[in-house]
Order: structure tokens, then C-alpha cells, then sequence
């Protein structure tokens, strides 16, 4: 089978096209036919060398579109799946666990439904599992105009709650346009003060996907007894103040997700934003754009 693979973990560049053995599933494992792969700062993670153990040559991808068989899945069955540690996404075949996939949604196409799997399941733990968001609410979402940012802004519009947006003036009718009800430009010195102004109080919840100055300045738009989730450190968010609980987090996912993202999708509350989608052999410019950190919605290779 073609694969875009890695013989050794020396970031994007030693990425190549080749040829590897089609893989042979174990007990409780699909092979699956892999028509669609989100690519995503993981992805750009694993290939640094920062998460030791990896098997190589290394397949990056963890989050697929495929027609499967095996481990209950009937041959032919569109599903979508998360591969996340193992990847092996970027090849024209690869291997799922029963627990980490589920019919796809019928109302999308095979790329745009690879595109939700990660990005559309790190938004809907982190504001409706840890964040706990309510209608009525209103909650601050940074990176907004990003793969996972897409997702939370739909999300969070989707259970009733105010959405406020953080991202670069291009991105703000775009934004408006999936739900959020105001954006603000991360470039203004005052950003967070412009939203406190329009927010009373300041917001309920924070979605932080931006870290770094821009969490930050965030933190300073919550209310007293807010809540703060980021999806960029790792561990509990650090310097907390005024009764402000939070904590970062890196989502996996499961058949679980998968089933609650296909209901959002075929219940016309979630759209997939697949900006860019490119073949197998553009692998390697594919993850360049996630690295640069300024894409629109999802990045996603075409496959098959």
C-alpha cells in the first residue's frame, strides 16, 4: 500500500511518499479503506520526536474516513475513527479498534467527516465534558478560526450558549457566520477589555486553543468564578485567580464521541470547514500549513 511515512521522527521534512505491507488486523481491530485523513497539530507533534515509543516507520494521521471490515463492521460500512497514538492514517489502508470508531455521518462527504474526528471531538470534551457549558451561558473561544476552533463555536452555538470569538480580522465574517455572535481581534492591545465591555462581568467560560499571550489576555475576560479550559499545556492551567477553576487537556476520543459528533452533523448543528484539501503526495506541504498555525477551519488529505 502507498504510505506518507517517516523512518525516523525528525520533524516534517523527513516525511516520504512509499510503499509499506498492507496491514493485517488482530482481534477487535477493522481494516479499513482510507478515503479521508484530518491532518493536525499532533500529527506535526509526533513527527518532532517529543513522544518517545513510536514504532517506525511512522505513519502520521490520527483521525480517518474509511470503508471498513471486520470487528462488527460489515465490509463496505462508512465509518470514521481515531488512531491516536499509533496513526497510520496517511496510507491507503490502516487499522481501527472496535471502541474508536462508528458509522460516519450521513450528511457529509469522506474528507469532511475525516476532519471531525479530532478536531470536532477536542471541542465537545473540553466545553460540554470539562467545560460544562450551559444555554444561556456565554463562553470566550480563542484560535477560533482554527480546525478545533471551528468545531467549539459551533458547538458552543449549538446547546444555546453566547459565543465570543477571538481571531484575525479576515476570519471575523467567517466566524459570524458558524454561529459566534461577536469577534474580537487578537492584534488589538485592549482585546480583552473590548469584550469585557460587551460582556458585563466578563464571560462564563474560556475555550482556549491560542496559549501564550493570548491565554493570557483571555484570563483577564473571565468572571470571578469562571472556568478555563485550554487544549495547548498540559497539566492544570497555571496562575488562576479570582476563584477561577480550569485545567488543560488533550482529547483521544472514542465510539462515544464519534456517535455524539455524527448526531450534531446530521442534526445540521455542526458543519465540517475543510479548508484545504490535497492528495497523499502533498502530505508533507499539508502538515507545513497546521505548523504554520494560520489555516481556516480543517486541513485534510484526500486518499482514496
Amino acid at each position: 500500500m502507498r504510505a506518507a511515512l517517516a523512518r525516523r521522527l525528525s520533524g516534517i521534512d523527513s516525511v516520504e511518499l512509499g510503499e509499506l505491507p498492507d496491514p493485517v488486523p488482530a482481534a477487535g481491530q477493522a481494516l479499513i479503506r482510507v478515503h479521508g485523513a484530518g491532518v493536525g497539530p499532533w500529527d506535526v507533534g509526533f513527527l518532532s520526536g517529543g513522544f518517545p515509543g513510536l514504532a517506525l516507520p511512522f505513519v502520521p494521521g490520527q483521525e480517518v474516513e474509511e470503508v471498513g471490515d471486520g470487528a462488527g463492521v460489515q465490509p463496505g460500512e462508512r465509518v470514521y475513527a481515531v488512531l491516536f497514538p499509533a496513526g497510520g492514517g496517511f496510507a491507503e489502508l490502516a487499522l481501527a479498534s472496535a471502541d474508536r470508531l462508528a458509522p460516519m455521518p450521513g450528511k457529509v462527504n469522506f474528507v469532511e467527516a475525516a476532519g471531525l474526528v479530532i478536531g470536532a471531538g477536542t471541542a465537545y470534551e473540553g466545553l460540554i465534558d470539562r467545560g460544562r457549558l450551559q444555554a444561556g451561558e456565554t463562553v470566550l473561544i480563542t484560535a477560533a478560526a482554527g480546525g478545533v476552533g471551528s468545531a467549539a463555536v459551533q458547538i458552543a452555538a449549538a446547546v444555546g450558549a453566547r459565543v465570543v470569538a477571538v481571531a484575525s480580522p479576515p476570519n471575523h465574517d467567517y466566524l459570524l457566520s458558524l454561529g459566534a455572535s461577536e469577534v474580537f481581534d487578537y492584534h488589538a492591545v485592549d482585546w480583552a477589555q473590548q469584550v469585557r465591555a460587551v460582556v458585563p462581568g466578563g464571560v462564563d467560560a474560556l475555550f482556549d486553543g491560542a496559549g501564550g499571550q493570548t491565554a493570557d489576555q483571555a484570563l483577564d475576560a473571565v468572571r470571578d468564578g469562571g472556568r478555563a479550559i485550554s487544549i495547548v499545556l498540559q497539566g492544570t492551567l497555571l496562575q488562576l485567580e479570582r476563584g477561577i477553576t480550569g485545567e488543560s487537556f488533550a482529547a483521544h476520543g472514542g465510539r462515544t464521541r464519534l456517535e455524539q459528533l455524527a448526531a450534531l452533523v446530521d442534526a445540521g448543528k455542526l458543519r465540517p470547514q475543510a479548508e484545504t484539501v490535497l492528495p497523499l503526495d502533498q502530505a508533507r506541504e499539508a502538515l507545513a500549513r497546521v505548523a504554520a498555525r494560520h489555516t481556516r477551519g480543517k486541513i485534510a488529505l484526500q486518499i482514496g
